[in-house]
């Protein structure tokens, strides 16, 4: 039982780790950048808490039908993620937007010079599982949690290795040996 559970337990650890080095080191491997969606104004193609990855994109190479991402005005901070319906020219480069989910096109459309870059890939839900995990670390309890449990955890098996009898241990390293004296004449 004791076996299952560990293994249970380190299959989950490496899904974790390996989920946050796709999120971290994936995106600055590619030169792309992961966004979470906040809004449903693009479902059913970018679900509310996906995690979108966009790639910098040249306006120019923009079409009818890609999902960019930008600002509304240079100024601004907040992104958004709208389809291109249809692309203008007259007077510079800009590009009437509209959200799949919304009935009406973008009232302004997008300068060129707004665009980020354009969505080439969305995972469903991780993004919001992402967003509240780190908001959770952000708290003073999930830090505490974070840092005081590992801690715990280790201070305390170091002080009861350290303080169990001398026999116990011994006990314990005699059958560690065992089990590799076993599995060492298995698989020869």
């Amino acid at each position: 039982m004791k076996s299952w559970l560990n293994w249970l337990t380190n299959i989950v650890l490496l899904v974790v780790i390996l989920l946050f080095l796709f999120v971290l080191i994936v995106p600055r491997f590619f030169s792309t950048r992961a966004a979470v969606v906040l809004t449903g104004s693009m479902e059913p193609a970018l679900p509310k808490g996906a995690l979108a990855l966009t790639m910098a994109v040249d306006p120019e190479e923009v079409k009818v039908g890609d999902i960019i991402v930008f600002k509304a005005n240079s100024e601004s901070t907040v992104t958004t993620s709208h389809r291109v319906v249809e692309v203008l020219t007259n007077g510079g480069l800009s590009f009437r937007t509209k959200g799949d989910a919304n009935e009406n096109v973008d009232p302004v459309p997008v300068a060129a010079e707004n665009v980020s870059g354009r969505i080439f890939f969305q995972i469903p839900q991780l993004g919001g599982m992402i967003s509240s995990s780190l908001g959770y670390i952000r708290s003073w309890f999930g830090l505490a949690v974070l840092v005081a449990l590992p801690a715990a955890v280790i201070i305390g098996t170091t002080i009861r290795d350290t303080t169990r009898p001398r026999t116990v241990r011994q006990k314990r390293l005699e059958a560690m040996a065992k089990r590799r004296r076993q599995w060492q004449s298995f698989t020869h």
